[in-house]
């Protein structure tokens, strides 16, 4: 992954770790609240154990003792890309948690889990006090309740974020134990709570990450003086946290084609063409295809400002005919003109598209690629229903399918007049 995660609410500026299966990212939320926030690469996304890990490490982070240390504020592990975000608490362990549940994802990758943890070290991350390492310790024993959803392992699998014998952790003060003393090793205090203080927490997207630690908080029936401080008492953030902040459009209808129309380039459809009209995606104009078309909607994207879209005629995998689209919500027309560069860069970087450089008008640019595969692309600026947008279209077909690849740009183009 080499892009900059586009999360709502959030806005990253600075890639701390950057491993095969994940990221680690600085930055703020829209209050100014400092976080970091660890996203799965494609690689890591596509194995099924790290996922797994994931989801395992999620649980334990909302349930068991230690999750007061620093508040986990939002996370999403059924994206194609899965994440999930903590506040960074000047001297506080919160960023230390996402390097934990990390070493064990990354198969206890010392270089890189210490690369990261001395950048975390700048912003004020300290590890947590022996004293409160002890007390937390007690208090993660396993949970009589059976209707947990998890409870701590024994054996080789019971560091579930930290991975085999926790070598990769270094050395930097023990425990005290008897057991510790026999072997000679000695740990940092703050590995203790690594598997019970993972940092990805998320049981649904309906419900806030602030809800959800107040709830657990309120279950478990902890003594409060039993764990860390509270860093932060922070209230319920709204259901649509992990939504794209954008404007739902409403209202919105075909328009068949008609005779004498003149599209952007090449062919388009003829009055009364045989086409499929694709209108359940939530976008703010429905089009023709000329097949039965497959909706991919879980595009590899998620943003605060973009809707991303992908309509293929087949298999994604292998389709002859594929069609990708973007649109950004904008204030005017001048707010699209201006807000047309960034947006060119971001929809074409993630689609790998070529940039819509030739104008058609004063607010429609397109290029065209004779391949194979055929391409077209278009940025277009359009006003519905008083809201303007900006809508970005890449098109591909293998050989011939030039012409299906026109008549749906043309399309796209004609019903965002």
């Amino acid at each position: 992954m080499t892009s900059t995660p586009e999360i709502n609410g959030y806005r990253f500026d600075q890639r701390l770790l950057d491993h095969p299966l994940a990221e680690i990212w600085r930055g703020r939320s829209f209050t100014g609240m400092e976080v970091v926030a660890l996203v799965l690469s494609e690689a890591g996304a596509a194995d099924p154990v790290v996922r797994e890990r994931l989801d395992q490490a999620s649980r334990v982070a909302a349930l068991e003792p230690g999750r007061q240390q620093t508040p986990l504020w939002a996370a999403n592990l059924t994206a194609v890309r899965p994440y999930a975000i903590t506040q960074l608490v000047p001297g506080e362990s919160g960023a230390e948690r996402l390097i934990d549940p990390l070493d064990g994802l990354i198969g206890n990758d010392t270089a890189s889990v210490d690369a990261v943890r001395a950048q975390l070290a700048q912003y004020g991350a300290a590890p947590i006090p022996a004293e409160a390492v002890q007390a937390t310790a007690q208090d993660a024993q396993p949970l009589a309740d059976p209707t947990q959803t998890h409870a701590p392992a024994t054996g080789p699998e019971t560091d579930l974020a930290t991975g085999a014998s926790g070598g990769s952790l270094g050395a930097d003060g023990a425990d005290g134990g008897d057991a510790t003393d026999e072997d000679g090793e000695r740990k940092r205090p703050w590995m203790y709570v690594a598997a019970v203080a993972a940092v990805l927490v998320v049981f649904s997207v309906t419900f806030s990450a602030g809800a959800a630690i107040g709830a657990a908080v309120k279950d478990d029936g902890q003594a409060p003086q039993s764990a860390p401080p509270v860093a932060v008492s922070p209230s319920p953030l709204p259901t649509p946290i992990l939504l794209p902040g954008i404007p739902k459009p409403s209202g919105i209808t075909y328009v068949p084609p008609a005779v004498g129309f003149e599209g952007l380039t090449g062919v388009s459809y003829e009055k009364g063409a045989d086409i499929q009209v694709v209108d359940d995606l939530g976008l703010p104009f429905n089009f023709g295809f000329p097949a039965p078309p497959i909706a991919d909607e879980r595009i590899a994207a998620e943003s605060s400002s973009i809707i991303y879209r992908r309509v293929t005629n087949s298999d994604p995998r292998n389709a002859r005919l594929d069609v990708r689209i973007a649109v950004h919500p904008c204030r005017d027309l001048a707010g699209c003109l201006a807000d047309r560069a960034g947006f060119d860069q971001a929809w074409t970087k993630e689609y790998k598209a070529p940039r819509p450089t030739d104008a058609k008008d004063g607010r429609t640019w397109f290029t065209r690629q004779q391949g194979p595969p055929y391409a077209l692309t278009m940025t277009h600026a359009f006003a519905r229903n008083g809201q303007w947008w900006l809508v970005g279209v890449a098109a591909t077909g293998l050989p011939g399918e030039e012409q299906a690849v026109q008549r749906i740009v043309n399309d796209i183009w004609r019903q965002t007049p």
